[in-house]
């Protein structure tokens, strides 16, 4: 575990875990096992995304990284997308670096996974709108 600048983070960070760990115990009593490789190539990646699995992977990986986003720390990036500037902020969300969808062997993989917060997720993913800035047409003179 990071202990961050503030001491009020690392009491989230703290709780989260053992909320997560709570989470986990219940999640694995009720746990199905799947041919991942078969049901991702039919198409069916949010049974794959709501599985106990990909949960247990998740959790892998946000605790390697100390959850703690990799993209906006400057330690990974994909090639297109660059932070602005380095900030230390919470992960939240585990991307996959090769897609599911291209290689489903990899989507248990741990090598494949990093850490990133949602928005740096949605910035690699193209999906965050930029608000455009509209001139005024007239001032207003009340």
């Amino acid at each position: 575990m990071v202990l961050l600048k503030k001491t009020n983070q690392y009491r989230e960070i703290e709780i989260s875990l053992l909320l997560c760990g709570e989470k986990m115990k219940k999640r694995r009593k009720r746990r199905v096992y799947h041919n991942w490789i078969y049901e991702i190539s039919k198409g069916n990646t949010n049974l794959f995304y709501n599985s106990t699995d990909f949960d247990i992977a998740r959790e892998k990986v946000l605790e390697r990284d100390h959850y703690t986003c990799q993209f906006f720390l400057g330690k990974w990036n994909d090639g297109i997308h660059k932070p602005d500037k380095i900030k230390i902020v919470k992960a939240n969300t585990v991307h996959h670096i090769i897609s599911i969808k291209e290689r489903p062997d990899l989507a248990l993989d741990l090598n494949n996974l990093v850490s990133l917060s949602f928005e740096a997720h949605e910035i690699i993913e193209d999906r965050l709108k930029k608000h455009k800035k509209y001139k005024k047409i007239t001032e207003e003179r009340w």
